[in-house]
């Protein structure tokens, strides 16, 4: 089990100029990265740490995918603030927030400071994952938790994103 929430964000139709204009604006190697991109903390929200696991890009998707561990919180306010950066305006942000015990997986989608989606996708109580682990039913609870989160994904990217070859359509 992770000793703190982990959020997993996921930044779409994110060009490998922005990637790289991110890379230079922010440092993207550490904790450093949360304050680059919202350097106002009360932005923040309840949460006043955030550290960063890791930071992949992938141009051939054109997401930029991070994960994020805090104490107790999930980071929605600095998602919020950080989706109305020079570094991701315009760009949708999802961001599923799995609690440290693992029994709770909360969702959000943001685009430019707006919150479009927030929902709970799972709520198991702790016996249930407990007896999971005790089972070695670890591949079955990451299913549990992961299907509902990819669900939502998708579903946001077929909600917000403007089709490919359709944005001159506009």
């Amino acid at each position: 089990m992770p000793s703190g929430t982990r959020s997993y964000v996921t930044v779409y139709d994110y060009s490998p100029e922005e990637f790289e204009n991110l890379e230079y604006g922010a440092d993207i190697s550490s904790e450093d990265f949360f304050e680059h991109v919202v350097p106002h903390r009360k932005e923040w929200g309840e949460v006043n740490y955030i550290e960063l696991e890791d930071l992949e890009y992938d141009a051939q998707d054109r997401q930029l995918t991070f994960t994020a561990e805090t104490k107790w919180f999930g980071p929605i306010s600095w998602l919020r603030g950080a989706s109305a950066s020079e570094f991701f305006a315009g760009k949708l942000m999802t961001m599923a927030i799995i609690a440290r015990d693992e029994t709770n997986v909360d969702a959000v989608a943001v685009l430019n400071m707006d919150l479009l989606q927030e929902r709970n996708l799972v709520q198991l109580d702790s016996e249930t994952v407990g007896t999971m682990y005790e089972n070695d039913e670890v591949d079955e609870l990451d299913n549990l938790l992961w299907q509902p989160i990819n669900e939502f994904n998708k579903e946001c990217a077929e909600l917000y994103l403007v089709p490919e070859g359709e944005q001159n359509e506009l």
